[in-house]
């Protein structure tokens, strides 16, 4: 079992770094990276924050890429403005990463 465990956590990583250019590309090309950053703040909160703030929800990914798309209200001085411009896909693979960001 810990065997299995290995090689799909491996398999996984290694998905996770072949999509890591294009998405990485894709998070300036959409601007995310003017308010967001991995675990820093800046206008807008962390990938990490973000990804503390959905956990344990079921539908986390789901619902962190309709944000994306239609912006959010949070109760800071900024608001992030909605971005219909991200195809849906796009939005998915942007909120499964976010999720995945660590403190």
């Amino acid at each position: 079992m810990k065997t299995l465990l290995a090689l799909l956590s491996l398999a996984l990583g290694c998905t996770a770094m072949a999509a890591g250019p294009d998405l990485q590309q894709q998070l300036v090309q959409y601007r995310c990276t003017i308010c967001h950053a991995e675990r820093e703040t800046l206008a807008g909160p962390s990938y990490a924050d973000i990804a503390l703030q959905y956990h344990g929800q079921k539908q986390a990914a789901t619902l962190l890429a309709a944000r994306i798309r239609v912006g959010a209200r949070g109760g800071g001085l900024w608001h992030m403005p909605p971005h219909p411009e991200v195809s849906k896909a796009t939005a998915d693979a942007m909120a499964r990463y976010i999720l995945t960001v660590k403190e």
